[in-house]
């Protein structure tokens, strides 16, 4: 819709003409935010959900592999016994039945004839204790081996959740990048409307853009995304440890910015595989799990700059792809909000999630 200057009632007319289309643009990018907003919520509590799955499956695989070196363990003591049980058998078998009898006749006195007694006693009672044994191995075998089949089960039962769960989120987000794209464009129009009618409407529009002027002064990943509080939630890969930042979920190759001008600088990890840093004023964050680097993921960036793209790299390989981020300031705050699993502070990374919430 185009405006063109005019003298008088032409001019009033276009004006009015475009603070209706302003108005109404400014509507339906608030519906359509509301949207966005529930999409994302909605996005972050499958992530949520996610998350916690994982975390189980990794435990009952954890619990998996040490079943299985009990079984291997149980197996080997039980062959043990077994095969010293099949010896006696075999013993038996060449001495032949009556064997104990002529050795108990061989008595020269009665002191020989107790004692012979007693010493086959013992023998019988040796291969009494042989045969126990390994029945209790074979019960213990077949204990071990119902475990096992148990957790096999309740590991497919997750990963098939996961799998359904995987299939939801990312549904979820290209709905988001529908409703994302269209208010974009609203948002297009209303600038072209703004830059043709002067610094009142640039303040409009200023209004709509909805960045925050805290700490972080973007999001530091591209819609469409879903961000949740996840700091402090348990983790497993190499070893237990709370998790020290949020992810934020969103497709392999979205944009990772820096959320803050300062300097960029690249790492690589067994954890966190592909790695950004950006260092700033107030601190530094870290940015982990990256498909790629971009041309600033090194040297000085601008808030906004792409340092990255969002990828599974690291010990996420074939999980959700996201963006493991974590914030370092450099004053650890004294009165910070705490996560849902209880943690404000890991070491010296903060919770970003009250300041990721003002800009994402």
């Amino acid at each position: 819709m185009a405006f063109a200057p005019t003298a008088g009632a032409g001019l009033k007319q276009s004006l009015d003409q475009a603070k209706a289309r302003l108005a109404e643009l400014k509507r339906q990018i608030g519906a359509q935010q509301a949207v966005l907003d529930r999409l994302s919520a909605e996005a972050a509590a499958i992530a949520m959900q996610i998350d916690e799955h994982q975390a189980i499956y990794e435990q009952v695989t954890a619990q998996l592999e040490q079943t299985q070196v009990e079984l291997d363990a149980a197996n080997r003591r039980f062959q043990a016994v077994l095969g010293r049980l099949n010896e006696r058998v075999r013993e038996a078998f060449m001495q032949g039945p009556g064997s104990p009898v002529e050795f108990l006749l061989g008595a020269t006195s009665l002191a020989d004839l107790s004692d012979r007694l007693e010493f086959v006693d013992a023998l019988a009672q040796s291969d009494s204790d042989l045969a126990d044994q390994v029945q209790n191995l074979k019960n213990e075998l077949s204990a071990q081996a119902r475990n096992q089949q148990r957790l096999q089960a309740r590991q497919a039962d997750i990963l098939r959740s996961l799998q359904g769960e995987k299939a939801k989120l990312f549904a979820q987000l290209s709905q988001q990048k529908q409703v994302y794209d269209d208010i974009q464009a609203k948002r297009a129009e209303a600038e072209k409307l703004v830059e043709r009618l002067g610094r009142a409407y640039r303040d409009f529009l200023a209004s709509l853009s909805g960045v925050s002027n805290g700490v972080f002064k973007v999001c530091p990943v591209d819609q469409p995304r879903a961000v949740y509080d996840g700091f402090g939630a348990p983790r497993y890969s190499g070893g237990y440890h709370p998790h020290a930042g949020n992810d934020i979920v969103a497709p392999t190759g979205t944009a990772i910015r820096a959320p803050f001008a300062g300097i960029a600088r690249s790492s690589y990890n067994t954890l966190g595989g592909n790695a950004v840093y950006v260092y700033g004023a107030l601190g530094y964050v870290y940015n982990a799990h990256l498909s790629a680097y971009s041309a600033s993921s090194n040297g000085p960036v601008a808030a906004g700059e792409v340092i990255g793209y969002v990828g599974d790299t690291g010990d996420a390989l074939g999980g959700v792809p996201h963006d493991h981020f974590e914030w370092h300031p450099k004053v650890i705050p004294s009165n910070w909000p705490t996560s849902p699993y209880g943690y404000t502070v890991i070491g010296s990374a903060v919770n970003p999630y009250p300041l990721l919430s003002q800009v994402c």
